[in-house]
């Protein structure tokens, strides 16, 4: 973690939000001192029951709020709690129903497992956790890192299972676990292995870095390139878990406009059926005068808010007359056949300015360019039907999925009309 960034936090009462990449707030907390307990959750062991390593890997942005006093953060916290039911500070109130991470720490050669059932049997628990996929995965990475065996034989040390039943094992001839049960590494030497993975789910970074760095170092002194290569990847790894958060003073109108926007992403993620929630939305619309002085528009949302760096302006090229649909073929086959060549970032969800035979017409773009797993959707101004796939969907006039849809629509019809306007006024001297 950088400490430049981690220093500009004051050292007051106050509260913290922590938010992901597309803006959820996913826990709240309060704080007597925000700048240490803000950087407890980055140097050391976190004295809550945050499940350290999913949970601070999903953390892009921390927001804070000064508070007057303890008292005041108290309040304010439970205030927000209660309004924004952030899903961390819901999900650990109630964590028998969710999944834990279990070590099997009553075992000569440990595993983790995943489970929802905690009993007092030795071993260790982590969590919860609120996504399953992501700590499926985790698990995975769990034993690749730290050399931990993923079977589920279950054997001791002085009673090793049969060698022919064993000796195939995958993980084994890839180099991802030891063979402990074939023999090829004693208990001891196995525990320094768990002992570093209980490090890292325990949320004590620095103290198995600093452990890394001095295993990388001894195993280079020893010319043991590979053993070294594999401490180093494992500093990187931890590294770049916490490399790109940023923190940000706000205060308690900035929360509820973010939250505002925030709710109509997801729910137009959830409403349309999207893969993930839009982060970045593309929208394009155009503009002509009976067929004169063409002209069409792309607008960039990103969370929500316009990116008018990002705007781009079309002269239509290759289309006479009146014809909507070929127009908007032009410029989202211009977008983003560019984007393709200059290995740009695509957008999450792309809108356009019309009915369904425009949304066609974008589509077939998108098939021809090889992109036909880019979301688009149209939006028609009549009755505000949404258009996608081969559905259409009417969400109530106050949804604010809609009225963002709507905003964002609206904005790409003002900004290609305000070309053509330009246009037409140096062709004919007058709007």
């Amino acid at each position: 973690m950088n400490k430049d960034k981690l220093s500009l936090i004051p050292h007051t009462p106050g509260i913290y939000l922590m938010r992901t990449s597309s803006g959820e707030i996913i826990y709240i907390g309060k704080a007597i001192d925000l700048a240490k307990r803000v950087r407890s959750y980055f140097t050391k062991k976190v004295n809550t029951p945050l499940p350290s390593v999913t949970f601070l890997s999903n953390v892009k942005v921390v927001d804070y709020i000064i508070a007057e006093s303890e008292r005041d953060a108290l309040i304010l916290e439970n205030r927000l709690i209660k309004k924004l039911q952030p899903k961390y500070n819901v999900l650990w109130r109630d964590d028998k129903s969710y999944p834990h991470l279990k070590v099997t720490l009553d075992e000569d050669f440990p595993r983790v497992l995943l489970t929802r059932q905690i009993k007092k049997d030795g071993s260790k628990y982590f969590g919860p956790y609120h996504n399953t996929g992501e700590i499926k995965k985790l698990l995975r990475w769990l034993g690749k890192t730290f050399n931990i065996r993923q079977c589920k034989i279950d054997f001791r040390y002085k009673n090793l299972p049969d060698g022919k039943r064993v000796q195939g094992c995958v993980y084994y001839h890839i180099q991802q676990c030891r063979g402990p049960c074939l023999g090829k590494v004693a208990p001891e030497e196995y525990r320094k292995n768990i002992d570093k993975l209980l490090m890292f789910l325990e949320g004590k970074y620095t103290d198995l870095i600093r452990i890394l760095e001095k295993e990388m170092h001894k195993a280079s002194g020893k010319l043991l390139f590979e053993d070294a290569k594999i401490a180093r990847d494992n500093i990187r790894a931890i590294d770049r878990m916490f490399e790109k958060i940023s923190f940000r003073e706000a205060n308690q109108d900035d929360i509820v406009g973010h939250i505002k926007i925030t709710r109509a992403l997801s729910q137009i993620k959830d409403c349309l059926g999207l893969p993930k929630v839009p982060v970045t939305i593309e929208a394009f619309d155009v503009s002509n005068t009976y067929g004169n002085q063409p002209s069409g528009s792309m607008v960039r949302f990103y969370k929500g808010e316009p990116d008018k760096n990002n705007y781009r302006k079309y002269k239509i090229k290759t289309v006479s007359g009146i014809d909507d649909y070929s127009m908007i073929r032009e410029i989202v086959e211009r977008r983003y056949s560019r984007l393709i060549k200059e290995n740009r970032k695509l957008p999450d969800f792309i809108l356009i300015d019309g009915g369904r035979g425009h949304l066609e017409s974008a589509r077939g773009v998108l098939e021809k360019l090889k992109l036909k797993h880019l979301p688009v959707a149209s939006l028609a101004k009549s009755e505000e039907t949404i258009f996608i796939d081969d559905k259409q969907i009417n969400l109530p006039q106050d949804s604010p999925a809609l009225l963002l849809l709507e905003h964002i629509r609206d904005e790409s019809h003002r900004f290609a009309l305000k070309y053509h306007r330009e246009r037409r006024k140096k062709v004919w001297g007058r709007f």
